[in-house]
């Protein structure tokens, strides 16, 4: 089987190097990268273009309407459902049914060593637990499909958010009936040993670099405000968090991140990995 990372973008084409850059370094497999971008800045999609022509990424341009626009917070989470969906149906499903999938968020990143295809023996899909009720479903952010195995049950998986058996979702509630219908129990990528909802890290020092507290209570408006950096799979993957800027309206997938402390600690964070 052949490892296909993909990932969504809208803005931060820099991302998109570090990612690929650090997938080099750490995943233990060969593998193809494919980026899907979906950003509303046709001047943004031309950096990103020309990234990946620099460093032999595939890059699509999801299709874009005319109706598309940004009303509010959860537009975002909209939207990237709408992505995500396209890029498994278009892309995975029809080209990479017999493929190891890594499906990331484009603030993503890998900062350890990592195999893909020792980690899913025997598994069908990977992923962060999250629960509303009874609702037991993946989040978005980092998903891992063995599409073989996927395309033996039933290749037709929905990542909608919304109403759910009566519990409100966020993007991937809708793959709980596919796992309930075929009794699929996914891998908990960070399994807290309990029967609730997991949860990651939430560092406040990291690789010798203090990560100081950034959220308040006003985090949905203020730019200054926004999120922490999350850690994965006991500190493999490291997630930026918001960094589409989705939980501000003014700065809305800009290429600049309003957070200007948390893109300072990050380049630190990232640079020692890269460099060393």
């Amino acid at each position: 089987m052949t490892v296909q990372i993909f990932t969504t973008v809208v803005n931060r084409p820099d991302f998109v190097e570090i990612q690929d850059k650090l997938f080099k370094k750490f995943l233990k497999e060969e593998y193809q990268f494919h980026v899907v971008d979906d950003s509303m800045d046709e001047n943004i999609s031309q950096e990103f273009k020309t990234i990946c022509e620099k460093y032999s990424i595939h890059y699509y341009r999801k299709p874009q309407s005319e109706s598309k626009k940004f009303d509010n917070p959860l537009a975002g989470a909209r939207h990237a459902t709408e992505t995500i969906q396209w890029t498994y149906d278009n892309l995975i499903k029809q080209n990479h049914s017999k493929d190891l999938i890594l499906f990331c968020d484009s603030d993503m990143f890998l900062l350890d060593d990592f195999s893909l295809e020792e980690y899913m023996n025997g598994e069908i899909i990977a992923g962060h637990l999250q629960v509303r009720g009874h609702v037991r479903y993946i989040w978005n952010g980092l998903m891992f499909f063995n599409m073989e195995k996927i395309s033996e049950i039933d290749t037709d998986l929905n990542f909608s958010d919304g109403d759910v058996e009566g519990q409100l979702t966020d993007i991937g509630g809708h793959l709980y009936p596919y796992f309930k219908k075929y009794n699929i129990n996914f891998k908990r990528i960070n399994n807290s040993g309990t029967d609730g909802e997991d949860f990651p890290e939430y560092p406040s020092e990291y690789n010798g670099v203090e990560i100081p507290v950034l959220l308040t209570s006003d985090m949905w408006c203020k730019p200054e405000d926004g999120y922490n950096f999350e850690l994965h799979m006991n500190g493999k993957f490291l997630h930026y968090r918001a960094g589409t800027n989705w939980h501000t309206q003014t700065n809305w997938k800009t290429k600049e991140d309003p957070l200007k402390l948390k893109a300072q600690i990050f380049n630190q964070i990232i640079g020692d990995f890269i460099n060393a």
